[in-house]
């Protein structure tokens, strides 16, 4: 409880300057046949790029990173 009201408090009496960095992930399955793993992924990379496959569109994940500016 202490810890929650000295952030109040500092908020109260000053502000400060932030960078957030926001970073979301994005996944899909894709069924592919190939001779091997390293061979899957490179057609799936490449039919992504190339626009032969639909791109993930689910965001499985989102996060922040915060630095405060001095």
């Amino acid at each position: 409880m202490k810890r929650l009201l000295l952030f109040v408090k500092r908020k109260e009496n000053s502000m400060a300057k932030y960078i957030v960095d926001y970073y979301e992930t994005y996944s899909k399955s894709y069924e592919v046949e190939a001779s091997s793993k390293e061979e899957a992924e490179e057609i799936v990379k490449n039919d992504i790029f190339e626009g032969d496959r639909e791109a993930p569109y689910n965001c499985t994940n989102s996060w922040c990173e915060v630095e405060e500016l001095k």
